[in-house]
């Protein structure tokens, strides 16, 4: 697809998690395709990433990074809003933030859960939370779950797929 191809749609998706889990690193690669290093994300942060929808037409999904530290929550909810799909983001190799994601579904709880995504970070390193712990973590939540790294690329066609396949059934 031509970047100069009027995109048909905006559709708004929420990325929320503890802080330091690896969302801004995510988002960055979503956007770019490559890895990048970014800073602590202060309050939020917005990107954009195009869809290919087939027959020449595509859907800008803007990507709204919520900074995971608790001082931000109070506004965050606000940029929520209207979204439709949702990335709830941990870090691999904490289990805290892993149990973390339970005080972001309130603010995401307009989103269906056919719509929301458990994404686990930093599966390149070692340590990592135990594949049995995430799967009933995302049963319980009633979620589909993928494990990546934005570092190495580790599983990130399968996060493409996934979000793609979301976005294009909304």
């Amino acid at each position: 697809m031509s970047a100069r191809t009027p995109c048909d749609n905006i559709m708004k998706l929420a990325v929320v998690g503890a802080g330091g889990a690896g969302k801004s690193t995510l988002i960055a690669r979503l956007a770019t395709g490559n890895y990048l290093e970014t800073n602590m994300t202060v309050g939020f942060d917005v990107e954009s990433w195009i869809v290919d929808t087939g027959h020449n037409t595509c859907i800008k999904v803007a990507l709204f990074d919520l900074g995971g530290q608790k001082q931000f929550r109070f506004f965050q909810g606000s940029f929520v809003l209207g979204a439709r799909l949702a990335l709830i983001v941990f870090d691999c190799t904490s289990f805290r933030s892993l149990l973390e994601v339970e005080e972001w579904l309130g603010m995401i709880e307009s989103i269906p859960s056919s719509r929301r995504l458990l994404v686990g970070t930093k599966a390149d390193v070692e340590g990592a939370i135990c594949d049995e712990e995430i799967s009933e973590r995302a049963k319980d939540l009633g979620v589909d779950y993928v494990l990546i790294s934005s570092k190495t690329g580790e599983n990130f066609d399968k996060l493409l797929d996934k979000l793609q396949e979301m976005v294009r059934s909304t």
